[in-house]
C-alpha cells in the first residue's frame, strides 16, 4: 500500500484525482486501486510549552530563566473549534499512525516550503517510520500539474535538512519569545511580547514615526521657463550647478537667490536648444507574488494584507483557480510557457475577455527557469471558474490575477519620448521631457489613465533651434517627511529590511539569504506570515490603526527603547540564516543555531538589571485597558481610552500632560449625552462631530455641531466650539 500524506484536505483530494483507480471515501480518507490518501490540517504537531516539562513554569518569574530543555519535544497540537463531525487532531494523527503501519511507501505532500518539509517529516519521525518516502512537488494542484508531479517525484531524503532548519527555527522562536517576554514582562510588570520577527516589524514603525515627528519642514523653490521656439511655447525646469555654493542639499533655499536668476534668465536669447526624440517600449508588469498582490489590492480595493492572504487561500483551496498563493517568487518556468495555450483558454473562457492584441507566440521576460526557487508566481490554473460563485473580494483578486497573466502575452507598450535640453554654462541647464504613447500594448488590458507627461513638446520635430525665454515662475516647495505606514507598505519593507541596515555584514546576509528570489531583498518574515505578524502588533497594543496608517503606540515606543539590540533588531534573522544555509547543505546539525540563540539569551537574561524599564505612566494607562485612538493635541502622547473618559498616556511625570475628555462631562452643555470613542476620534482630527441632546442655558435640549477648540497651556480639558447650519 502506498500512503499520500497531504498538507490540506483540498490538496489531498486534488491528489487522488490525479491517481489511477476508482475512489473510494472511507474513514475521512480516499482508496484508490493500491494508494490510500490521507491529510492533516497544518502542524499536527506543536513544540512543547515549558509547563508542559514542568508545571512550575506556569507561574512566570526571572528566578527560573533562562528556560532552556536538551531535548525539545512535541506534541500533539491542539484543536481550534471544531464542526460537527470534524476529525480533532488526535483522531487523525493516531489514524496515520496506524496507516502507517500497513504503508510500504508514503508520498510525502507538504507545501513546496521548508515548513511544508517539516510537517510531514514530523509525522513520520513521531510514528519512527522507517519505510520509503517519496517527495511530491506539490506548487500547482491543477490536474494535468499533479499527474505530471506524480510521476517526476524525488526521494525525500535530501529534501529532509529543509525541516530540520525549519525545526531549528522553530524551536530558536519558541526560546526567544518564552525567555524575552517573561524576562521583559517580569522586569516591568506588565504583558509585553517579543519576537524574532514582531520586534524588528515594531521596529520598522518605531523609527518611521520618529522620523516623521522629528522633521523640520524646509522651504525650497524651483525655477520654471517659458522658451518661444519653432512658433510654439515650451515649459521647461532651469537646473542649477552641482557646484552652486548657494544650493542646500541641491536645493535654492533663498528666495532672493531663486529671483536673481529668474532676472538674469528672462529675455535670454538661446541659440542650442536641443530636441531629440527616441522610442522606448515598457514591458508589462510581472506576475505577483503575495506581496505584491497585496500591496496592489491596498491600493485598488483597500483590503489589508492579511485580507487578501485569506482571500487567495479560498481562490485556491475552495475554487482551484488559482496556484500556490503564499508565494514570493514572480517567474514562471519554461514549462509554464509549455502549459500558456490551455491555461490561457480556460481564462479567456471565464473572465468572458480576450484583448485584441493577445498574441501567444509572445513570450515575456517573466519565464524564466533560472529564477525559480520553490515557488513560482501567482497565477490563474486551467480549472473553470464561475465568477458568480466568488465573493466581491475573491473576483476583484481573481480578475487582477488573470490580467497580469493575460498581460505576459501581450505587445510592450511602445511610447516616444521627447527631450529638451539646453546647457547654459557652468554646469546650468535647462531641461522638459515630454512622453506619448502610439501604441497601448499591454495597458489597454488594464484600462488605466497614461501616468506619463505629455506636453505640445512632442509636437517639435527633432533638431536644434534657436529661440528665448519669455517668462519664468518661482514655485514655492517645501521638503517632506517619509510617509506613514500602511499594513500595505509595512507588509513590502518587511520583504526589503536589509536597506535599513547600517552593517554591512548583516546586510549581506540578508541579502544572500534572500538570494535567487526574485521580490525578496533582505527579508523577515515570510510571504504567509507577514500579515499575521502586523495584525497582532495591532491586537497586543504596540500599534494602532488611523484609517489606512498604522501608528506605534507610546508602548509600542517603550518596549521598542527598552530592548537591547541582539532581540530588537533584524541582525538575529541574518545571524540565523548563516547558520540555517549550513543545516539545509548538510554541513551542521540544528543544534547548531539552537545552542548559538541559547547563548545569546543567557548574556541577556545575565545583563537584565542593565536594561531600562517602560515609563511608569505608560504601564498604568496599559492596566486600566484603555485602546489607543489618536494623538495629544498638547504634547503627542497616546490619547487612550478608559473606564471614564479619554486621557494623554503622558499624564504622569515628567510631562504632567493635561489632557483629558470625560465620557460623562461634567458640562451642562453635555449633561444628556455621552462622548465615544468615534466621536473623540474624529475631534482628535479636527472635525466637527453632530451632537443631539445638548442643553442650553436655559435647560433646553439642542443639536448642533461640535468642534475641539484646545489651549495647550491649559490644565484641564479642552474647550469646544458649536457651530449651527444656517437654513
Amino acid at each position: 500500500m502506498i500512503l499520500v500524506i497531504a498538507e490540506k484536505p483540498v490538496l489531498g483530494k486534488a491528489i487522488a484525482d490525479a491517481l489511477p483507480g476508482t475512489a473510494a471515501m472511507k474513514n475521512g480518507c480516499i482508496y484508490k486501486d493500491d494508494y490510500i490518501v490521507t491529510w492533516v490540517f497544518g502542524h499536527m504537531l506543536s513544540l512543547k510549552e515549558p509547563e508542559d516539562y514542568d508545571i512550575g513554569y506556569k507561574s512566570w518569574n526571572i528566578n527560573s530563566l533562562p528556560i532552556f530543555f536538551k531535548d525539545w519535544q512535541v506534541k500533539i497540537g491542539k484543536d481550534g473549534n471544531l464542526n460537527k463531525g470534524q476529525i480533532s487532531k488526535s483522531q487523525r494523527v493516531n489514524q496515520i499512525g496506524n496507516l502507517l503501519k500497513q504503508a510500504d511507501e508514503v508520498i510525502h505532500a507538504g507545501d513546496p516550503d521548508d515548513e511544508g518539509q517539516l510537517l510531514i517529516d514530523e509525522l513520520l519521525r513521531w510514528f519512527n517510520y522507517k519505510g520509503i518516502v517519496k517527495r511530491l512537488d506539490t506548487a500547482n494542484t491543477t490536474l494535468v500539474a499533479m499527474k505530471k508531479a506524480l510521476s517526476h517525484m524525488t526521494d525525500n531524503k535530501p529534501h529532509e535538512p529543509y525541516g530540520w532548519s525549519a525545526y531549528a527555527r522553530s524551536v530558536a522562536d519558541l526560546m526567544v519569545g518564552i525567555n524575552m517576554s517573561r524576562l521583559f514582562s517580569c522586569k516591568n510588570q506588565t504583558l509585553l511580547t517579543i519576537g524574532r520577527v514582531q520586534t524588528p516589524t515594531l521596529g520598522l514603525v518605531v523609527n518611521r514615526d520618529l522620523a516623521i515627528e522629528g522633521h523640520h519642514k524646509q522651504k525650497y523653490y524651483t525655477i520654471g521657463c517659458d522658451i518661444n521656439f519653432n512658433n510654439d511655447t515650451v515649459q521647461a525646469d532651469f537646473i542649477p550647478a552641482k557646484t552652486d555654493s548657494n544650493l542646500v542639499d541641491g536645493h535654492i533655499l533663498n528666495k532672493e537667490y531663486a529671483e536673481q536668476i529668474c532676472n538674469r534668465l528672462k529675455g535670454q536669447v538661446l541659440k542650442n536648444i536641443n530636441i531629440t526624440k527616441k522610442i522606448v517600449y515598457e514591458a508589462p508588469p510581472l506576475p505577483f507574488n503575495l506581496v505584491k498582490l497585496q500591496t496592489y489590492c491596498s491600493g485598488k480595493f483597500g483590503y489589508s494584507p492579511q485580507q487578501v492572504l485569506d482571500i487567495t487561500q479560498s481562490l485556491r483551496e475552495n475554487h482551484k483557480a488559482i496556484t500556490y498563493n503564499r508565494s514570493d517568487c514572480q517567474y514562471l518556468s519554461e514549462e509554464h510557457y509549455k502549459e500558456a495555450p490551455v491555461t490561457m483558454k480556460a481564462v479567456i473562457m471565464n473572465i468572458r475577455y480576450k484583448p485584441k492584441s493577445l498574441d501567444m507566440n509572445l513570450k515575456s521576460k517573466c519565464f524564466d527557469s533560472s529564477k525559480i526557487s520553490a515557488h513560482f508566481a501567482i497565477i490563474p490554473t486551467n480549472q473553470k471558474v464561475n465568477l458568480d460563485k466568488l465573493s466581491e473580494a475573491e473576483k476583484n483578486v481573481y480578475l487582477a490575477i488573470c490580467k497580469y497573466y493575460i498581460a505576459q502575452f501581450m505587445p510592450k507598450a511602445k511610447k516616444e519620448q521627447t527631450n529638451l535640453s539646453i546647457e547654459l554654462g557652468n554646469g546650468e541647464a535647462i531641461k522638459a521631457v515630454s512622453t506619448v504613447i502610439i501604441e497601448q500594448g499591454y495597458r489597454s488590458i488594464f484600462n488605466e489613465a497614461e501616468k506619463d507627461k505629455a506636453s505640445n513638446l512632442s509636437k517639435i520635430p527633432e533638431g536644434i533651434y534657436s529661440g528665448k525665454i519669455t517668462d519664468t515662475d518661482i514655485a514655492e516647495k517645501e521638503t517632506k517627511p517619509p510617509s506613514r505606514y500602511t499594513k500595505a507598505s509595512l507588509n513590502e519593507d518587511m520583504t526589503c529590511i536589509s536597506k535599513y541596515v547600517k552593517d554591512p555584514k548583516i546586510k549581506q546576509l540578508l541579502l544572500s539569504k534572500d538570494e535567487g528570489k526574485e521580490g525578496e531583498r533582505g527579508s523577515i518574515g515570510t510571504s504567509a506570515t507577514r500579515s499575521g505578524i502586523i495584525e497582532s502588533l495591532v491586537k497586543r497594543g504596540f500599534l494602532r490603526e488611523d484609517g489606512k496608517k498604522v501608528i506605534s503606540t507610546a508602548l509600542g515606543r517603550e518596549l521598542y527603547r527598552i530592548l537591547p539590540d541582539e532581540i530588537k533588531k533584524a541582525d538575529m534573522t541574518a545571524e540565523w540564516w548563516a547558520i540555517q544555509e549550513e543545516i539545509q547543505n548538510g554541513t551542521a546539525n540544528y543544534n547548531k543555531l539552537i545552542d548559538s540563540v541559547y547563548d545569546t539569551i543567557k548574556h541577556i537574561v545575565a545583563n537584565v538589571d542593565n536594561y531600562p524599564v517602560v515609563n511608569s505612566s505608560i504601564i498604568a494607562i496599559k492596566k486600566k485597558g484603555g485602546a489607543v485612538i489618536g494623538k495629544c493635541p498638547r504634547c503627542g502622547g497616546d490619547i487612550v481610552e478608559t473606564k471614564t473618559g479619554f486621557c494623554c498616556s503622558n499624564w504622569k511625570e515628567p510631562t504632567n500632560c493635561k489632557f483629558n475628555i470625560w465620557k460623562k462631562s461634567k458640562s451642562p452643555l453635555f449633561a444628556k449625552t455621552t462622548f465615544t470613542a468615534a466621536t473623540v476620534k474624529k475631534l482628535l482630527n479636527g472635525q466637527s462631530v453632530k451632537m443631539k441632546k445638548l442643553v442650553s442655558k436655559a435647560g433646553k435640549e439642542f443639536e448642533a455641531e461640535v468642534k475641539m477648540k484646545d489651549d495647550p497651556s491649559s490644565q484641564y480639558g479642552p474647550s469646544f466650539d458649536l457651530i449651527f447650519n444656517k437654513k
